[in-house]
């Protein structure tokens, strides 16, 4: 029986602690939220499975050197979109179906093998805020079912026959997409309009005369979105 390294923003640990109690009541689960307190729990490493859930942390190579088995990833994307905002390129890709998944943790992003994928069709008309939304009851839906498995089962878990493809995803190609250029037509707007959004984080924007315009809603009273989770 495993304890669980849990890897995650600060005010998910609580929610998703709930979520692998739920499917094994007896589960021991230890929070951690940044590297540095990843890196102290780690420093003895007897019995514990690391297993992060959505977050931006980077996994150190010298922190699953220290591990007695694999480290697991859940998060959103299917294996056909690593990287960086992966809601964003399948919808610039035009993909008809979005996915979450989880897999071993490697040195390089988006690269071990992968344990489960829990896929859903795209519908037209879906935007990235929907789009995330989705992707959310998906990785919920992964932890709760491979919960146990996680911590009753000493070996690693078993692989699946699906592979990484595709490019990975940077922050350099995030921010070329988000820059409009000056002959871009509608039909590339309309494209970038759907996959980027509006937002602080996510906004199209062009430069002219040394000025940098960016677009932003009007009077925005949809749901707020941070990682994944409708929040507001």
């Amino acid at each position: 029986m495993k304890t669980i390294l849990l890897l995650a923003e600060a005010d998910e640990l609580p929610g998703v602690t709930k979520l692998i109690e739920g499917a094994r009541p007896d589960a021991q689960v230890i929070g951690v939220s940044t590297l540095r307190e990843l890196d102290a729990a780690t420093a003895d490493p007897t019995g514990l499975r690391l297993v992060a859930f959505c977050t931006d942390v980077i996994v150190p190579a010298a922190v699953l050197a220290r591990l007695d088995g694999p480290a697991y990833n859940i998060h959103p994307g299917p294996p056909t979109v690593r990287g960086i905002y992966p809601s964003v390129f399948a919808l610039y890709q035009g993909f008809d179906r979005y996915g979450a998944t989880l897999h071993e943790i490697a040195e390089e992003v988006d690269f071990g093998p992968i344990t489960a994928v829990k896929y859903a069709d795209i519908r037209g008309g879906t935007d990235r805020i929907r789009l995330e939304l989705m992707a959310r009851e998906l990785v919920t839906r992964l932890i709760s079912s491979h919960a146990a498995a996680l911590v009753d089962q000493d070996s690693p878990l078993p692989h699946i026959a699906e592979a990484w493809s595709g490019p990975a995803w940077s922050k350099r190609d995030f921010d070329d997409l988000c820059r409009l250029p000056d002959n871009i037509t509608e039909d590339e707007y309309q494209r970038r309009y759907r996959a980027v959004g509006e937002g602080p984080d996510h906004a199209l924007y062009f430069e002219k005369f040394g000025r940098r315009f960016s677009l932003t809603p009007p009077a925005f009273t949809g749901p707020i979105v941070k990682g994944g989770r409708q929040v507001g």
